[in-house]
Parts: structure tokens; C-alpha cells; sequence
């Protein structure tokens, strides 16, 4: 987003989501701006709980060991074990990406620095600044169904509102949003901006650090890998990093992202108009880490992600936007 020269942010301005004035850590805590209430916030008080850094430990060793499997399988030379390690690697960079959501809100560990540490590796196999995607969500979750509202990701057509004009332009639409181009557009910008030391536009200099140090710190881990394939004559960063995330890891983050506002009134101000949750199974609560209870996140952002389950006990009455799995979500999209 641009800013006009009074200092009032354009919302029909296209650019970097990272733009609006910096988030503040009350927008962490706030309550639900629409119809959550007052009532609301009270009843589900008794779900915040203290952050627990060693479940979000085991997290991050899960998602480490099945990594690990992945890069060990990727390197076998037998073609089956190559398509299996693609699919596994892609899905855990997809995962990771979720888990970094957490730390986002300061609710993977007590610290603000061990937070800021996983996020920046939880980040790097999909190219998301930890620093750059935090100051944006946190707005994203103020700005929610106001015309400020933007989203770190960038899929096109964001919330489904413009229909297309005909079957080719909703097949681009969605080959747009499922290979995640804009992201990669986003990334390489930003990363010549921190190569030449700029700061961001719309972000204070601390912020602007932190992002270049980011992209700096992804830089360096890919010229590390495409060495180590130089060094052995194997397409290592190849196999272990592009294919998963290009084939694999951008269209499931899609496919899991989509239906957290897809569809909705992201103009109404309550999260149950303009949010959707999916109850879905256990598999999938690990996987897309809680996001699936997603009404319940916008009504607390910072309750920790174990209680969700227990906040959507409360509030799935009101439920607007729901569906009892994913399947079932893409079955519904599909038959539109």
C-alpha cells in the first residue's frame, strides 16, 4: 500500500502488505472489533493460558525429524524415494510456515527472542520474513474487515470478490493463487531492497533491519546449499529446497490459507461474518497447526493454539462460516 501525501494510507493502492503503521503489542491482546462483545471475551477469559514452550518444542522437533526423513529420502537415487521426499519436504515447509504463525503472536515460547529465532528458520523454506509477515498479520488482524485490511501473502483475487469473466480467467486465477507467484515477486523485491540496505517504506528502521536481516539470512542459506551441490555435482538446493517448495509446499499453503477468509464479508467487522472455521480431524488440527479453528484465533489472537479447540466448544453455535472438514470446504468451493 501506498500512502497519499497527507499521510492517509490509499487502500486501492497496490504494493508490499508490510506498509501500514507499525503494529503495536496491544494489537496482540485486543479483542474481537465487531460483533464478538464484550460477553464474549468474558466467557472465553478462562482459556488463556501461559504459553507452553516445551509442547511447542515437541512441535519443532517433529517438524525437524520428518525434515530430516524428507532430505534423506529426496537424496536416494531411486525415482519413487525422490518423489516421496518432495512430497514430504513440501509438506513439512508448508507446515513450518504454520508453525511460524504461532510465533508470530509470541505464543511458541515465553521469550520474545527464542519466538523471533524459530520464526526466522520457520520462515526461511518458504521465503517468509519473520520480521516483514509479523508486522503485517498483526494488522491484518486490526484492519480485518475495514478497506485497510491487507495480508502478507498476495494470491490475486484475494477473498473471491472479483468473479471472473470467464472459464479461462478462473483457471488463471487460481493457477495465480496456487503457485504463490506473487510471493516470490514480493521476496525478490524485498530482497534487493535489503542487499542495497533500503529501508522499507511505511516501517520504522528497527523494523526495516529486521526484514533485511531476514532476506540476508535466507540468501545465505540458499548460496549455502547451491555450493554444497556444486561441491558434490548434485542438484542438492535443487531437490531438497526448489521442487518442494515450487510443486509442493506454495499450493498446499494455499489450499490451507484459502478458506480463512475466502468467500466471506471481509467488510463486516465481526469475525464471525468475516472469518471461516473448519472443525476437520486431528491430522489436520496438527498439521495446519490450529489454523482450522480460525473464528476462534480472530476472536483471541492471543490465546495459545492448544485451546482453540476449546474456545470453538464455546462459540460454535455462532458459527457462520463453517465446515466439518476440508473436504468438505473444497467439495462446497468446487460445486460453486
Amino acid at each position: 500500500m501506498r500512502f497519499r501525501g497527507s499521510g492517509t494510507p490509499d487502500p486501492g493502492a497496490a504494493g508490499p502488505a508490510e506498509t501500514m503503521a507499525p503494529a503495536t503489542a496491544e494489537q496482540e491482546t485486543a479483542g474481537p472489533p465487531g460483533g464478538g462483545g464484550a460477553e464474549l471475551r468474558t466467557a472465553l477469559k478462562h482459556l488463556r493460558t501461559e504459553v507452553r514452550g516445551r509442547a511447542f518444542a515437541w512441535k519443532l522437533l517433529l517438524c525437524g525429524l520428518l525434515t530430516a526423513v524428507g532430505i534423506v529420502t529426496v537424496l536416494r537415487p531411486e525415482t519413487w524415494c525422490r518423489i516421496t521426499g518432495v512430497l514430504l519436504l513440501g509438506c513439512m515447509y508448508a507446515h513450518a510456515a504454520e508453525l511460524q504463525h504461532q510465533t508470530l503472536h509470541g505464543l511458541g515460547f515465553r521469550n520474545r527472542r527464542a519466538n523471533a529465532a524459530a520464526g526466522i528458520v520457520l520462515g526461511i523454506p518458504m521465503l517468509i520474513s519473520f520480521a516483514a509477515y509479523r508486522v503485517t498479520h498483526l494488522r491484518h488482524h486490526r484492519y480485518l474487515g475495514t478497506p485497510l485490511n491487507r495480508e502478507f501473502f498476495d494470491y490475486g483475487n484475494q477473498y473471491g470478490a472479483d468473479r471472473p469473466r470467464s472459464r479461462r480467467d478462473a483457471l488463471l486465477s487460481w493457477a495465480v493463487r496456487f503457485s504463490m507467484i506473487h510471493h516470490y515477486g514480493l521476496f525478490l523485491r524485498n530482497l534487493a531492497r535489503s542487499l542495497l540496505g533500503r529501508d522499507f517504506e511505511g516501517e520504522t528502521a528497527t523494523t526495516s533491519r529486521r526484514i533485511r536481516r531476514d532476506h540476508r539470512i535466507a540468501l545465505a542459506v540458499f548460496a549455502g546449499l547451491t555450493a554444497l551441490s556444486a561441491a558434490l555435482r548434485e542438484p542438492v538446493v535443487v531437490v531438497v529446497w526448489v521442487l518442494p517448495l515450487v510443486l509442493v509446499a506454495a499450493p498446499v499453503h494455499a489450499a490451507i490459507e484459502l478458506p480463512e477468509h475466502h468467500g466471506c464479508d471481509t467488510l463486516d467487522e465481526d469475525p464471525f461474518a468475516n472469518t471461516r472455521t473448519i472443525r476437520s480431524n486431528r491430522f489436520m488440527t496438527w498439521f495446519t497447526n490450529g489454523n482450522n479453528f480460525h473464528v476462534e484465533h480472530h476472536l483471541v489472537p492471543n490465546l495459545p493454539i492448544e485451546r482453540l479447540p476449546d474456545a470453538h466448544a464455546v462459540v460454535r453455535d455462532r458459527l457462520r462460516h463453517f465446515h466439518p472438514s476440508y473436504t468438505h470446504y473444497f467439495y462446497k468451493l468446487v460445486r460453486k
